[in-house]
């Protein structure tokens, strides 16, 4: 007889389930989100194939407060209430385990993990214990007859991997917490004790009590930091004891029967939930039990064993479940692709004409919107055709642009369009005579604000994702390389299925886009800011820059005069003549002939990065060259002479584009050309903006920018008082920063220690560290350790805005900015350190990066509809935080107040 007792911790399965599916939730026909529903009940159906428990008891939190609120009000003061969406699929969840017979124990004022505790304490004489969380506190309860399985990691968790994991015992994880804290529960611990500190500590005095005992042999520094903070430490130790006497009755529960699944066919019906109906349907099917047939149009969809815990959400499970509610029975094909001739175009116009959304998609010859030529055009206006209208295909019968023209903007007029990427279609329509004003909806832009992280925002992705639907190549029409033909060459019944699907599956998408970001809390980000902006920047990539060509040139004269002198010094250092532009030949002149230190090795070889060269840059003067040469070398190749071959023939300006779907921050980038990247803190950087010039004499350029509005936004956030004080006083921020690390007046501080303060306010908000501040300020890593250890000792409000942003993308598993941005953060809980520690700079940094180009972009959106219309203000480029304008010398005035 197995007597194995399985504790399952119910909120914790509730919360990993929501969470997995927080960048791409399930949303059935009511608008419900079932996302916990379907990823707690599919991974207790995998929970039961794998270890095939015999008896189970589950808990859940109650909603009242328990004995450690009363011991501590901040604890976990810092968790945000349980989100509306979570907390409508709490009911539904606990009704699933009812109606399967699955025992559930829960008592007022206690955790579910003090109830489970003390289950195991009861029955752990006569059972053998295996407690089913992913918690790491329940460690503290491990032993010889208690085990703990984290479905997450597919893995138990017994007394060994305890001590390999944390360094410690099972009876010594109360006191670990008590001194390192627990920041998820808002439990303090001794400020300034890392793990490995308090790893040691307990190796070698075991308990907390023996280490405060022994106060006299600790280093001076640990020894501070216990007495200053002893108070939090036996409050930590007292709050993250879990309680193994809770007055709770309840018996070992019979044996667990598969039939019993029968009882939840109904519940998954109600909220729709297709692919573990079915599961549910073949497991009891296997068992002789017949309930009633699975639903028509379903019998096909694939078995899975998917774990909900996979935690990018595209396992088998979620693509079947998408998969079955997508399913359209009523015609074999998604749709019907129609080609439009002169002939039958009044069909379409009515169509257009009694539609209140209209998804539209433009085909062209290019993919820069300013020069391409205008082949065909798609509608979609139902989920059971489209349209296609060909323009401009060699060959073939075209409607005249003419005919369609008035027709088509009269139907369109104050119409809803949708199109994904429609800043491209409205550039082109527009130099085509058809100025589109209309709402409009586009669903890449929605795709990147669900899930700004992943850069997999084409509409083949997109399809493939929401709708299980595979697009048709683009490549399959026009072919690849040196072959590769234009849209208008290609054939007009290919180009109209290839098009119409695109117009189709756009109309698929927008429901979909428009219920997860309400349900996501994301609909003001996108309906406020991102949204608004696309005429934004589609008025500023028609408008374009103008540029010098002779600036330019003499640019490149200075610049090929210093590298043929770099040139001559490489090789006069080397010995030989080689090619600088390959890293081969360069590793080869490093590392075999110089002699110098290997940094980094690649697939390829040895590295000559950047990085690498400036950590040689200390060990020979052979490494300065060569980044310098690297530098002049870009900035020629990207810009000197490149931009005036970007220039458009026809206005004489170049049009770069800016992307809202690159940056994961949400800041904007542009590219074809990349004006962002113009270095401005050098002479040759600040030579070659010059070359951006007004259109004429009248004309003047108008630049404003933002005044360190990062720091600003660090302290608004962190509230610490140096740097709210500095602000306000309207001091120099990183003077005063200087005189807090240095410890001395503000007149006393010198140009040096301004610039080391300078690097490190900077640095502090991209989580750099003691390595790159040495090398930034040419200093040990020693000297840099004691800079960063004065500069949070001084200001600790940053530290603390640290510890909370991080802190706080553990709980949510993302990081957010004032506006409700969001960034997931899926590696923040990842087991290896690299990709951990990059999760946790990020979490610092967006909220501060993101905040600052949601301002901007509120302030473009706010300009441009205070300059709409008029010819003599035009804006015509954005750089991070500065906005750059083409301005009429009369009306000069007007401009710079108003920009301001």
């Amino acid at each position: 007889m197995d007597k194995t007792l399985y504790l399952i911790d119910g909120t914790a399965l509730l919360y990993r389930a929501y969470y997995a599916f927080i960048r791409n939730p399930l949303i059935n026909s009511k608008g419900q989100n079932t996302s916990a529903i379907f990823g707690v009940v599919n991974s207790f159906l995998h929970f039961l194939d794998k270890l095939e428990p015999r008896h189970i008891i589950i808990s859940f939190d109650r909603k009242e407060p328990t004995f450690r609120h009363e011991r501590s009000a901040l604890y976990k003061a810092n968790r945000p209430p349980m989100p509306d969406d979570l907390i409508s699929q709490v009911e539904p969840v606990m009704e699933f385990f009812r109606l399967i017979q699955v025992p559930e124990v829960a008592m007022e004022g206690y955790e579910a993990d003090d109830v489970l505790a003390t289950l195991a304490e009861r029955y752990k004489r006569d059972h053998r214990i295996v407690i089913v969380t992913g918690d790491k506190d329940y460690s503290q309860i491990v032993e010889e007859a208690v085990t703990l399985f984290d479905p997450m990691k597919n893995m138990t968790i017994d007394r060994q991997e305890v001590i390999r994991k944390y360094g410690i015992t099972p009876e010594q994880f109360i006191d670990y917490l008590a001194l390192i804290g627990d920041a998820s529960d808002n439990i303090p611990g001794v400020k300034g004790i890392g793990p490995k500190t308090a790893e040691n500590l307990l190796s070698q005095y075991q308990t907390l009590d023996n280490i405060y005992a022994n106060l006299g042999q600790l280093p001076d520094k640990v020894r501070e930091k216990l007495i200053t903070h002893r108070e939090d430490a036996y409050l930590s130790q007292d709050l993250a004891c879990i309680c193994r006497q809770v007055p709770v009755e309840i018996l070992i529960p019979p044996e667990f029967n598969r039939s019993y699944l029968a009882g939840a066919m109904d519940l998954l019906t109600e909220y729709e939930i297709p692919s573990l109906r079915q599961r549910l349907h073949k497991m009891l099917a296997a068992l002789g039990h017949s309930p009633e047939p699975t639903p028509p149009g379903q019998n096909d969809a694939p078995e899975t064993q998917a774990d909900i815990f996979d935690l990018d959400g595209q396992n088998d499970a979620i693509q079947t479940e998408r998969a079955l509610r997508d399913t359209a029975p009523a015609h074999s094909a998604p749709f019907e692709a129609r080609l439009v001739s002169a002939a039958h175009l009044d069909v379409l116009i009515t169509e257009l004409h009694n539609a209140p959304i209209i998804s539209i998609d433009t085909e062209t010859d290019s993919t820069d919107p300013v020069t391409a030529h205008l082949v065909g055009i798609s509608f979609c206006t139902s989920d059971t055709h489209a349209w296609y209208i060909p323009l401009a295909h060699g060959m073939v019968d075209n409607v005249p642009l003419a005919d369609l023209r008035p027709g088509m903007m009269a139907a369109l007029a104050g119409k809803l369009l949708l199109g994904h990427n429609l800043k491209y279609d409205l550039i082109v329509l527009r130099r085509n005579g058809m100025i589109l004003t209309n709402p409009i909806f586009d669903t890449m832009l929605a795709a990147y604000i669900l899930d700004p992280g992943t850069n997999q925002y084409s509409l083949d992705n997109c399809a493939q994702k929401e709708l299980s639907h595979a697009m048709i190549p683009i490549s399959d029409l026009i072919g690849k390389g040196k072959n590769q033909l234009t849209f208008d060459l290609v054939d007009v019944q290919a180009a109209c299925r290839y098009s119409a699907e695109d117009a189709w599956a756009v109309w698929r998408l927008y429901p979909i886009y428009r219920r997860k970001l309400d349900f996501q809390g994301l609909a003001p980000v996108y309906d406020n800011i991102d949204l608004p902006l696309i005429p934004v920047l589609q008025r500023m990539e028609e408008t374009g820059v103008r540029i010098d060509p002779a600036v330019l040139s003499a640019i490149s004269h200075q610049i090929n005069l210093r590298l043929k002198e770099l040139t001559g010094r490489i090789f006069q250092t080397a010995g030989y003549e080689l090619n600088l532009n390959s890293p081969q030949q360069l590793a080869k002149l490093l590392f075999e002939n110089l002699k110098l230190p290997v940094r980094k090795k690649t697939k390829t070889g040895m590295s000559t990065d950047i990085v690498v060269l400036e950590e040689l840059s200390d060990v020979h003067p052979i490494a300065d060259l060569l980044i310098e040469y690297r530098q002049l070398t870009k900035l020629e190749g990207t810009y000197v002479s490149a931009l005036p071959r970007m220039t458009n023939p026809h206005t004489g300006r170049i049009h770069s584009s800016f992307n809202q779907t690159i940056a994961s921050t949400g800041r904007l980038s542009s590219s074809n050309p990349n004006l962002q990247n113009i270095p401005i803190r050098t002479d040759i950087g600040r030579e070659i903006r010059r070359a951006f010039i007004a259109s004429d004499p009248d004309h003047l350029i108008l630049a404003a920018d933002y005044s360190q509005i990062e720091l600003r936004l660090l302290a608004l956030m962190s509230r610490d008082h140096v740097l709210l004080e500095a602000f306000a006083q309207d001091l120099d921020i990183h003077r005063q920063t200087a005189a807090y690390i240095a410890g001395k007046p503000l007149e006393q501080v010198t140009p040096e220690e301004r610039r080391q303060a300078k690097v490190i306010n900077f640095g502090i908000l991209y989580g750099m560290g003691a390595v790159k501040l040495s090398r930034e300020l040419d200093i040990t890593q020693i000297q840099a350790k004691q800079i960063i250890a004065n500069y949070f000792q001084r200001i600790p409000g940053i530290r603390s805005f640290i510890d909370h942003c991080i802190a706080q993308a553990r709980i949510h598993r993302h990081s957010e900015t004032l506006f409700g941005r969001r960034l997931y953060l899926p590696a923040i809980a990842s087991s290896n350190s690299r990709l951990r520690s990059e999760a946790e700079r990020i979490a610092v940094n967006m909220p501060i990066q993101g905040t600052a180009a949601d301002l901007i972009k509120i302030a473009m959106i706010n300009i441009h509809r205070r300059i709409d219309g008029m010819d003599g203000i035009k804006m015509i480029l954005q750089v991070h935080d500065e906005l750059i304008f083409e301005v009429h010398r009369e009306q000069l005035e007007q401009a710079i107040p108003l920009t301001r």
